[in-house]
């Protein structure tokens, strides 16, 4: 199904059973055109497929010897809540999408704030895949599970999305490329569902997905392993276009967030490492 076939149907879909029946289509017509290979920490940079079940999805790094269990995304609940997400409104675009898909992903995938949990849940499951419903019931999500989130969902949509392990403020960490009109062309955006844009009144707080838009020769040096600070001034501007009518944003300041991010494992390794070494 294409971008635009994949909208008409969501909004033709009329009850929750109309809803699962085509969130199963659709994953099954993903699910057919996917290809078995080992992707994520230890072995790529970043990927653009689908995170099907043929797929060897490494979230974490190797546990001594032993490889870190295969993350299978298997659980169709968060397809079903973002359908519904999408079905408040009466439209949709990729700009409203950075924040539905936050909070789908977000609400899914919660953190209790305990990295030990996680680090069990894992070796418990070594030689075995791990259900990312797992992930979900024991709030444990992490960077990577929910950037894969993330990408699926973009994929289950028909929007081209490519998953990244690199870096961020100085840890190792996984976040997103969204490319609306298609791989290799423009707009590109960063997209990070692990962490909030914030607007800011008093005790008051509106959050929105964390994004920002790329032109190609940013990007390019992004990927070509140079560290690069985020700034947010265009997607402030953005969201007060997007989300302040009737002036709801007025009182409130932007928490001006910016972050530096680094692409591609052997970079975001050099670029902690020398960080690490500056502290010393």
């Amino acid at each position: 199904m294409t971008k635009e076939e994949i909208n008409k149907r969501i909004f033709e879909l009329k009850s929750d059973e109309e809803i699962v029946n085509f969130v199963k289509e659709r994953l099954n017509e993903l699910e057919n055109n996917s290809e078995e290979k080992t992707v994520g920490q230890n072995y790529t940079d970043s990927f653009q497929d689908y995170i099907s079940q043929k797929i060897h999805y490494k979230a974490v790094d190797k546990f001594a010897n032993d490889e870190c269990p295969d993350l299978v995304y298997d659980d169709i609940t968060p397809y079903v809540n973002l359908i519904k997400e999408i079905k408040k409104d009466s439209w949709y675009n990729t700009l409203t999408l950075f924040t539905t898909i936050f909070f789908v992903v977000h609400k899914y995938l919660p953190n209790n704030g305990i990295g030990l949990g996680r680090y069990f849940t894992y070796v418990s499951h070594i030689g075995q895949k791990l259900s990312i419903k797992t992930i979900s019931d024991n709030e444990i999500a992490f960077c990577s599970e929910k950037a894969g989130m993330a990408h699926n969902l973009f994929k289950f949509l028909g929007i081209d999305s490519e998953l990244v392990c690199g870096a961020s403020e100085g840890e190792m960490h996984s976040y997103n490329f969204i490319y609306p009109k298609g791989y290799g062309n423009e707009p590109i955006a960063l997209f990070d569902p692990s962490i909030f844009v914030d607007f800011l009144n008093g005790d008051s707080k509106i959050s929105f997905g964390f994004y920002k838009a790329f032109n190609k020769a940013d990007f390019e040096t992004l990927k070509s392993g140079t560290p690069m600070q985020i700034d947010l001034a265009k997607t402030e501007e953005t969201y007060r276009k997007l989300y302040g009518f009737n002036g709801c944003l007025d009182d409130y300041v932007f928490d001006s967030k910016m972050p530096t991010y680094v692409y591609g494992l052997e970079n975001a390794k050099n670029y902690i490492n020398s960080n690490s070494n500056l502290r010393k």
